[in-house]
């Protein structure tokens, strides 16, 4: 702050001093070291200030454009980010259907086995009982051909 106020100074104090000097020349009179000295400086305080305004400007220009780039740049791989999480979201669903079929289709299996196992139980405890009524109907007849015989 204190170099701000030092330099607005110090150009002030150029350009009166420049000023002074001018009407010296207009009026005809002889320009001393010290003259020369102070158009020199002013002159190359004003060049300064040039240049700095035009570095400024290239400065404003060229953040500018790569704050465009930045966002352009950041746009993109948002969207790209969000294509590939759509495509890998939509393949994430479909191999799970697929695998909730495959699994459905093997349950539905695994219940048709069931079932036929259960007929089979069913099957073979009818067919037991059938021959334990065999049995028991060969030892009545063994039984009774032993006490008739």
């Amino acid at each position: 702050m204190a170099e701000a106020v030092v330099t607005s100074v110090l150009e002030e104090a150029l350009r009166q001093a420049s000023e002074r000097i001018a009407k010296k020349i207009t009026e005809g009179k002889r320009l001393t070291s010290t003259d020369v000295i102070i158009l020199l400086l002013d002159q190359m305080n004003r060049r300064m200030e040039a240049m700095n305004e035009s570095l400024n400007k290239r400065i404003d220009e060229t953040n500018t454009s790569l704050n465009k780039r930045i966002d352009d740049l950041n746009s993109s791989l948002n969207k790209r980010i969000d294509d590939l999480n759509t495509s890998l979201n939509k393949r994430i669903d479909d191999l799970s259907a697929s695998l909730n079929k495959r699994i459905d289709e093997t349950n539905k299996r695994i219940d048709e086995t069931n079932k036929r196992i259960d007929d089979i139980k069913e099957d073979l405890k009818s067919l037991h009982q059938e021959v334990s009524s065999i049995k028991s109907d060969v030892i009545a007849l063994m039984g009774e051909k032993l006490k008739t015989g």
